[in-house]
């Protein structure tokens, strides 16, 4: 029998610490564009017989951007299932974030060495991240499943300050929905490892959703 866990996210950010910390905005990375060599003109040379000519100078060859990396099965399926659950509930699209990719590769393989399955406590960490878990058998489940489950909460889900926004009474039942959704969120990166027996999704977010006293529809 398979069997899989989602782990509900910790509260990400106390209101007074998300009131006081600024962050400043993200300047998207961008590649130095390559300038072309400038087109110069040869010195004329002079033959033996007849009059001096000129050779023209060679036409500026045009520089091709380089080719956009291509996107990873798992990178794939996560950013399309989380954009399109923003969009529904019209929250701007996320980025890709390799660097917290590599957090959540990180910690996924701890958790698939160790066999615990619990949320990172991050100390290391100079800037909370948010965090969605997920466990299951090795090999039982694909990508969206995975990310499936956490976009299924909706259906608990009710408008409100967090966490208070669950028709169940029960906040970990929507946990992992409110942190896909949040609008402040503007980041993520996830990575998946395996043990023996089960698949450990990690996926982090950055600035982290989850704040208590927050609208998860309004950040």
């Amino acid at each position: 029998m398979h069997i899989f866990r989602a782990l509900s996210p910790i509260f990400a950010i106390a209101p007074l610490l998300a009131a006081c910390s600024v962050i400043p905005p993200q300047i998207p990375y961008q590649d130095a564009a390559m300038q072309p060599p400038a087109a110069g003109k040869l010195e004329p040379r002079v033959l033996a017989g007849p009059a001096p000519r000129s050779i023209p100078a060679p036409a500026p060859r045009a520089v091709q951007a380089p080719a956009a990396r291509p996107l990873s099965p798992l990178q794939s399926v996560m950013m399309r299932a989380h954009n399109q659950t923003r969009a529904k509930v019209g929250a701007p699209d996320l980025l890709w974030s390799d660097e917290l990719a590599r957090d959540a590769a990180t910690y996924a393989r701890s958790m698939a060495r160790t066999g615990r399955f619990g949320h990172d406590s991050q100390s290391r960490s100079s800037e909370r991240q948010g965090e969605n878990l997920w466990m299951g058998t090795r090999n039982a489940y694909d990508h969206m499943d995975m990310v499936g489950s956490w976009v299924e909460e909706d259906r608990y889900f009710k408008p409100g300050r967090f966490p208070e926004n669950s028709t169940t009474g029960n906040w970990g039942d929507i946990g992992h929905y409110t942190q896909i959704i949040w609008p402040t969120t503007r980041r993520v990166g996830c990575a998946l490892a395996s043990s023996g027996h089960f698949d450990y999704l990690v996926c982090r977010y950055s600035p982290a959703g989850n704040v208590m006293g927050r609208d998860p529809l309004r950040g």
